[in-house]
Formats: structure tokens, C-alpha cells, sequence
């Protein structure tokens, strides 16, 4: 059975779950402590970063990876688009996006998250295992520290991450004007990515255990009447599918 190493909370994780339940394939997954984390990740893949799947003993990092390598091991289904052309335009679409939403609201959403030390642990040790929060009560500081200087986390970064954010967000309701796929008719990588990378700002009663803080509420509020918005919420109800076969 396929392992999934993965943060709960990590929208880029969920990515990853959402390809493996799409195609129906059972794993087992291993939530694990952002930090202490490290040691694990390296011990099975060439990078510290998560997600990282391993199937009969061979490890594939990182979530676009992850969805070709799916694509190939079970081709029904396919998010890759069969035409060549197609193909071309959801891997850019799907690499946009990380980049724009995935980083950029990473960055902003942990720049007013860290501050507040019960609800950044609460956050990032969600469904994790038991030793977390014990371990933190040790080396949280440490960890939020890491985290700052590893994404470059401050007020001029987070500005700057904050503007990215609604550019892309922007470009989202440009394409969706009058289609309901990124890419030709049929559901892709470059939507599971759009929907997977914004669920937690667009679905956050479901998919996150914390009070989204306040600047995150207000720009939220914001977007609630915007077409990439009720979109993300109609890719969950109609393309993600529940997580049953979850081992």
C-alpha cells in the first residue's frame, strides 16, 4: 500500500490526497511534526519538503510529481490532459499556482499565525502524532524561528506575498468567466491544484482546526462574492471524492 509523509494541514498535502482519492487508491497516511519532521523526510527522499509518497519501496517528492506519478500508475481518470496541447497548459497552469496562491499564501497566512503561539500549534499539529505537542512545549520558539527565516517571513515579504495573492486570485476570475474547467472540459491537475491550494481560505470551517485570524477573516470576507470562490466550493462537492478508502 502506498504511504503518504505529509503535514494534515499543508495545502500542497492536500494536493496529494485529493489525487490518490480521485483515482481511488488506497494509502495509509503519516502525519508527521513540522520540524523534527526533517530527519524523517531525508531518510526517504532527497529533499526535506512534503509531500512525499512511497510506493513499493520508491519515493516521489513533491505534489506535481506526485500527480504525474499517479497519472501513470493508474491512467483512468487521468488529471494530465491526454492532448499534448492541453497537457502543456494545465502543468503551467498547475506550476503558476504554486507559486502565486501556494507560496504566496502560505507566507501571508503564517505571518499573522505565528505571533499567536497556541494557534500556530494548534495548526500545525493537527491529527499529528501524540509526542507533538509535548515536544513543542520544548521547541516551539525554535520551530517558529526556523519557519520565519526559511520562508522569509516579515512585514515587507508578507505586503508583497499578500498583493501576488490577489493577482492571482484575480487571474482565477478572469479564466472562469465563462468556463467552469482551467483547462478544456474536463476536470485537471490545474483544477484539483487551484481548489486543493485555496480550500483552507475558501472551505476553512472544514478543512482546518483554528479560527482564521483577523486580517485573513477580513480579506476572506472580501472574496466570498467572487467567482473563484463558489468555484473552489463546487470542485469539492463535484470532484473530490471522500477519502474512505483512507487505510
Amino acid at each position: 500500500m502506498i504511504e503518504l509523509y505529509q503535514f494534515r494541514s499543508s495545502h500542497f498535502c492536500e494536493k496529494a490526497r485529493w489525487a490518490l482519492d480521485y483515482k481511488g487508491i488506497p494509502y495509509r497516511a503519516r502525519n508527521l511534526v513540522p520540524g523534527p519532521h526533517v530527519k524523517a523526510a531525508r531518510r526517504i527522499a532527497p529533499r526535506s519538503c512534503l509531500p512525499i509518497i512511497v510506493d513499493e519501496g520508491k519515493a516521489i517528492q513533491d505534489s506535481p510529481a506526485i500527480i504525474t506519478y499517479l497519472d501513470r500508475k493508474v491512467p483512468d481518470r487521468p488529471l494530465t490532459p491526454r492532448d499534448a496541447a492541453q497537457a502543456e497548459e494545465a502543468l503551467g497552469w498547475e506550476k503558476y499556482l504554486d507559486e502565486e496562491i501556494g507560496v504566496t499564501l502560505r507566507l501571508w497566512f503564517y505571518y499573522h499565525v505565528l505571533p499567536d503561539r497556541d494557534r500556530a500549534v494548534q495548526f500545525l499539529l493537527n491529527e499529528g502524532p501524540w509526542y507533538g505537542r509535548p515536544l513543542y512545549a520544548l521547541i516551539f520558539p525554535r520551530i517558529r524561528g526556523a519557519m520565519i527565516k526559511l520562508m522569509n517571513i516579515n512585514a515587507e515579504s508578507a505586503r508583497q506575498a499578500e498583493a501576488r495573492f490577489h493577482a492571482a486570485v484575480e487571474r482565477l476570475n478572469d479564466a472562469l468567466k465563462e468556463r467552469h474547467f482551467l483547462v478544456g472540459d474536463r476536470f485537471s491537475r490545474a483544477d484539483l491544484t487551484a481548489g486543493a491550494l485555496l480550500a483552507a481560505y475558501c472551505r476553512p470551517d472544514e478543512t482546518i482546526p483554528i479560527t482564521l485570524p483577523e486580517p485573513v477573516r477580513a480579506l476572506r470576507e472580501r472574496h466570498e462574492t467572487s467567482r473563484f470562490f463558489g468555484w473552489v466550493c463546487d470542485l469539492y462537492r463535484e470532484h473530490r471524492q471522500p477519502a474512505a478508502l483512507v487505510q
